[in-house]
């Protein structure tokens, strides 16, 4: 008899299944479902228990009717403790069975007609039980991979400014200086010579100032 064991043999409560591991004791008793370790005692009535699962770091959860009993997986061989809570179900049920059970009606007086005992309650539906008993692994969770920055747009490209602007336009307009200057100072010249000159002379000028604004 493990130190476990003897710790619940000094409760005076009659073991129907039991099972004694490295790190734990547990047993079926009449009414309750009892878990002995080195934090002490712990229980839970047969009739609440609704649900046996998988925990969280490596423990089984017998869930009950607003309260849980933690059992820690490595308290007991694994496959051992599988085939033990399997033959939980049967206590569980019934233990529900007889809570449910209506009591027995008080008898009529004999001068009284007996009514018809009401119809039995429908049995409970079974607890749902979890087959697989190991403990769930850690979900590892990638890290987003870094989006890309996006992408600055490309300025379209200005026109260059002309390098000759500056000289054209001192051209463009020493030579509409010379042209009116000649017109005034040769007064005597033929006229139609004067008027050839004076259009040539207008006609560079605007070509010259023209090309001086324009783009490269």
């Amino acid at each position: 008899m493990g130190k476990y064991e003897a710790a619940f043999s000094r409760l005076g409560e009659e073991a129907l299944a039991k099972l004694e591991g490295p790190g734990g004791f547990l047993a079926i008793t009449e009414t309750h479902l009892v878990f002995v370790d080195d934090a002490g005692v712990k229980r839970m009535e047969l009739a609440r228990i609704r649900r046996v699962g998988k925990g969280e770091a490596g423990t089984l959860l017998v869930q009950g009717e607003g309260d849980s009993l933690v059992l820690p997986l490595k308290a007991f061989p694994l496959e051992e403790l599988k085939a033990f809570l399997e033959g939980l179900k049967p206590h569980v049920a019934r233990a529900r069975k007889a809570t449910s059970a209506p009591a027995p009606a008080p008898k009529a007086p004999l001068t009284q007609e007996t009514p018809p005992p009401p119809p039995p309650p429908e049995p409970p539906k079974a607890p749902v039980w979890e087959e697989e008993l190991p403990p769930k692994r850690d979900s590892v969770e990638l890290a987003p991979e870094p989006e890309s920055p996006p992408q600055a747009p490309t300025p379209k490209a200005q026109g260059g400014r002309n390098p000759l602007a500056l000289p054209l336009k001192v051209l463009s307009l020493l030579t509409l200086a010379y042209t009116v200057a000649f017109v005034a100072l040769n007064p005597g010249v033929d006229p139609w010579v004067l008027a050839g000159v004076l259009l040539g002379g207008l006609g560079l000028a605007l070509t010259e100032w023209s090309s001086s604004t324009s783009s490269r």
